[in-house]
């Protein structure tokens, strides 16, 4: 069966039938579904509105004649305002007279404050003398002094579905003397009992509920108060206050539209319910007539289409047969058929590529012969295979790569010539490139048998083929034996420097003249804080350089021809800083390839050691104090300052008493420990800018830029009342020195650090005189001789 069909669509003409009673059918169908869709909605929405209309219109009654029976027990309980006890005695007889009322109500009932029913009407001697008080709406309407609308329940004496409209009546001083109440039966035509024959749609329902859950009326209930059905979510939706129209399903089961609306009066809510079946019937006849009428249209077109679309493609089979026989060339002349314009275009295209094709014939046997011709003076070798990979022509070029005639390399095999290693690979490629086109560059190795000898080469192969079939390959071959010889030396040589760099300490970095990082040796990655290659990477991106407190960046180095050993701080990314001795060279400088080379040689060892040595120099290896050379050249350089500055500058020089008893007794150890702590004493006393210094053996000196003299004398006493505090026990024995201390001021006519340091020995030596232990200030304005 499915091979007739199949064969019934092999015809153009089937296949066209086929095609538009596709159409049509799909048109058919969108256009129904398209109907169904819009008439669906549009019913849907004429049906919600109406729901909503209905429920809102019988929402309106409720509240009506809710609202009137409301505002008719609020007027008369009003209208009752006296005491108490003329309430009472008079409310049978005042009961009577509200006949209006009487026909609002089943019944009414005056209550007094206490819940026993004091009258009511129609006169009932059974009801005189209840207690209500348990009921909940005495209790409601007691504790909020309103007229109220009780929850519906079942009568006692009847048990008919009421509610009932309290109202509390006061007396002149506003206090609540009794209850006026009026019972409203829910079944009454009156009120609630006409829902029941209201007619929404063939099997739609009307209902009234409490929102605690209770049916009050309606076209399906009972009217004994039942509780509402479960799982209608609409009229869960209700219960919370909900309004509108939405799908549910009813206890059956089935699909209803149900409209909600709540009430103003109480807290009821109307329902107004249609089955969705209903609501949607006159889409499902819709549908059946739109089904009928497109099957009765494809049952007309089929025989029409058939007809008609024979007609039309008999050309066709004319063209069939002329084709071949103007392929054969069993026809010379252009192919005639009939038909219509697409037919004629079809008739035009076949005779144009048949014109061109014998032109292209022509063309190409032309071009055969060019090409030979070509290939034969081509600098480069050319080599042409069968798709079995035998070679058919080989240009003069290879033959002198192979060193060998075209008469031996043709029809032999091509993987003949490629050299044993590379034979497998060469093959693979070749076969790729058959299979798949493309073209495939590759170097590989010949063998020259004849001479024994291995021919490098660069090959790029490309596959011959025609839209239907694969023809073979050709090969472009150049000889490069003498440059991968040349290369392999380059390399080797490349090698070799790499090796001699990589064992330098120094780090050796290459970069081009953006900062962009070509080779770093190993020291160089240690330099920069990498373990990973650096190449492609910017240098100035790795590392900071400062020359001289001065921040250098790439710019600064290619505004230098050169930098040789220049002492830098190099930081790197990982904020680690290295004192290093820099240099920089450049390559081609002024050229597109300009190179840069650094070269970074750590230096911090050697920057230490001259910094002890310089340290040494000048500083008392004992004491660690400035010795008397720093001391001579700080007070030079003072004296060389512009007299502003320098005025008020202190020179003291401090002279040890009895020490040479503690080196004679107490051997020089103790000595030595003496002057430290002597030293220590001076380091507390004088400022930061302040320079102490050991003269030598028991003699200190002290400069003390822009301090004045009262401040000095001030700082010599604390020294030597700090020197007098010093104390050292050595077997027993106690031992201690005293200082003598002179000090002085440098004035404007002092030139030389000698007399200033001579005025400030002076001072001393007359502090020795005057018994030791003592400070003698000299102004250098009061000693011009010294001067």
């Amino acid at each position: 069966m499915f091979q007739r069909i199949q064969h019934w669509f092999d015809s153009l003409r089937n296949r066209a039938v086929g095609i538009v009673v596709l159409f049509v059918v799909l048109i058919t169908v969108i256009a129904t579904l398209v109907g169904i869709f819009a008439g669906q909605r549009e019913i849907e929405s004429q049906t919600r509105a109406q729901l909503e209309t209905d429920a809102a219109i019988i929402a309106e009654n409720i509240d009506d004649k809710l609202e009137q029976r409301f505002r008719a027990v609020s007027s008369v309980a009003h209208s009752m305002t006296m005491d108490r006890e003329s309430l009472l005695g008079r409310a049978q007889l005042m009961l009577n007279r509200q006949v209006a009322l009487g026909g609002l109500f089943h019944r009414l009932y005056l209550m007094d404050e206490n819940g026993k029913v004091a009258a009511a009407f129609p006169a009932a001697e059974d009801a005189l003398g209840i207690d209500v008080s348990d009921r909940p709406y005495f209790k409601l309407t007691s504790q909020q002094l309103t007229t109220l609308i009780s929850e519906p329940f079942l009568t006692r004496d009847e048990n008919e579905p009421v509610v009932i409209v309290t109202a509390p009546v006061f007396d002149f001083k506003q206090r609540m003397i009794a209850i006026l109440a009026g019972t409203i039966k829910l079944d009454e035509d009156s009120f609630l009992g006409q829902l029941g024959t209201v007619s929404i749609g063939k099997d739609g329902e009307v209902g009234v509920a409490t929102r605690s859950g209770k049916v009050l009326a309606g076209s399906g209930a009972s009217n004994k108060l039942e509780p509402l059905p479960p799982g209608n979510h609409a009229f869960d939706d209700a219960r919370k206050g909900g309004e509108g129209v939405r799908i549910a399903r009813a206890t059956t089961g089935e699909k209803i539209l149900v409209a909600n609306r709540q009430l103003n009066s109480a807290p009821w809510f109307v329902g107004v319910s249609l089955p969705v079946n209903e609501a949607f019937a006159p889409i499902d006849r819709l549908v059946n007539v739109m089904f009928w009428v497109g099957l009765a249209l494809i049952v007309l077109f089929v025989p029409l289409a058939l007809h008609r679309f024979t007609r039309l493609l008999r050309p066709l089979d004319q063209l069939a047969r002329q084709i071949p026989e103007r392929a054969l060339g069993e026809l010379s002349g252009p192919v005639k058929v009939g038909g219509g314009r697409e037919i004629q275009t079809l008739v035009g295209a076949f005779n144009e590529v048949m014109e061109e094709r014998d032109r292209v014939k022509g063309d190409l046997e032309q071009q055969e012969v060019y090409y030979r011709a070509l290939s034969e003076r081509a600098p480069i070798g050319i080599v042409q295979t069968d798709v079995l990979g035998r070679v058919e022509f080989v240009n003069a070029a290879f033959e002198a790569i192979m060193g060998q005639p075209a008469q031996k390399l043709r029809n032999r095999h091509l993987a003949g010539g490629v050299y044993r290693d590379d034979r497998p690979e060469v093959m693979r490629t070749w076969r790729k490139v058959l299979r798949e086109g493309g073209v495939s560059s590759k170097e590989y190795r010949l063998f020259d048998a004849s001479a024994n000898r291995v021919i490098w080469v660069s090959a790029m192969t490309s596959a011959i083929a025609t839209p239907d079939r694969s023809l073979g390959t050709l090969t472009i071959i150049n000889d490069i034996t003498e440059q991968r010889a040349v290369e392999a030396e380059l390399k080797a040589e490349r090698n070799r420097a790499t090796s001699i760099l990589g064992v330098l300490q120094e780090g050796v970095i290459l970069t081009d003249s953006a900062g962009v990082i070509s080779y770093a040796n190993g020291p160089a990655h240690a330099f920069l804080g990498q373990t990973e290659t650096v190449s492609s990477l910017k240098l100035f991106d790795l590392m900071s350089v400062t020359i001289g407190d001065q921040p250098w960046t790439l710019d600064e180095f290619l505004q230098q021809p050169q930098v040789n050993s220049l002492d830098a701080v190099m930081t790197n990314v990982n904020e680690t800083e290295f004192e290093v001795e820099l240099t920089m060279l450049r390559l081609d400088r002024d050229e597109e390839t300009d190179r840069l080379v650094f070269v970074l040689r750590d230096d911090s060892e050697r920057r230490r050691q001259e910094a002890a040595l310089t340290w040494e120099a000048s500083h008392d290896s004992l004491t660690r104090l400035s010795n008397r050379r720093a001391f001579n050249a700080r007070l030079s350089e003072l004296l060389r300052q512009d007299v502003s500055r320098r005025n008020g500058s202190i020179v003291m020089l401090i002279d040890l008493d009895h020490f040479k008893p503690v080196n004679d007794n107490g051997g020089h150890l103790l000595g030595d420990e003496m002057l430290r702590q002597i030293a220590t004493v001076l380091t507390h006393a004088v400022r930061q800018s302040d320079m102490a210094a050991r003269l030598g053996g028991d003699e200190f000196g002290v400069i003390l830029p822009a301090c004045g003299l009262d401040r000095a004398e001030v700082i010599a006493e604390s020294i030597r009342a700090g020197i007098e505090a010093i104390t050292l026990e050595q077997e027993g024995a106690l031992f201690s020195v005293t200082a003598s201390i002179g000090v002085t001021d440098i004035v404007d006519s002092d030139s030389d650090y000698k007399s200033v340091v001579a005025r400030a020995d002076e001072g001393a030596y007359d502090a020795k005189g005057r018994g030791r232990n003592q400070v003698v200030v000299l102004s250098g304005q009061a000693c011009p001789a010294l001067s």
